[in-house]
């Protein structure tokens, strides 16, 4: 039996190409996670600024209402724009090293 060693105890694991696919199978999953929640994100920004501009539409704004709120649209949607960026950044740094980590443990574990 090998011991891995986690933040709070120690946990055995049984030594088995089991443990290999279920690691095999999380690493390879994650890149469609990732495109699935890139795809919500862009739904929900497309929503936020329909939504924006319909209600500017339907209630009759002033030129100058109009104007601003427009302009709060464009930085909105730009400042979303910025955070999905940097999500994905962070997303990235982190799914890298998880990977390391789960190679370097499905390594322990094949062998």
């Amino acid at each position: 039996l090998a011991k891995v060693k986690s933040m709070h105890r120690v946990d055995a694991f049984e030594n088995s190409p089991r443990v290999c696919r279920k690691l095999t199978e999380g690493i390879e999953s994650l890149p469609e996670w990732r495109k699935r929640v890139r795809q919500k994100k862009t739904e929900t920004r497309q929503k936020i600024v329909k939504g924006s501009q319909k209600t500017c539409r339907e209630s009759g704004c002033s030129d100058d209402a109009v104007g601003s709120r427009w302009k709060f649209t464009r930085r909105f949607t730009k400042g979303i724009g910025k955070l999905a960026g940097t999500r994905r950044e962070i997303a990235g740094k982190k799914t890298g090293g998880l990977t390391a980590r789960l190679s370097e443990v499905a390594g322990v574990y094949g062998s």
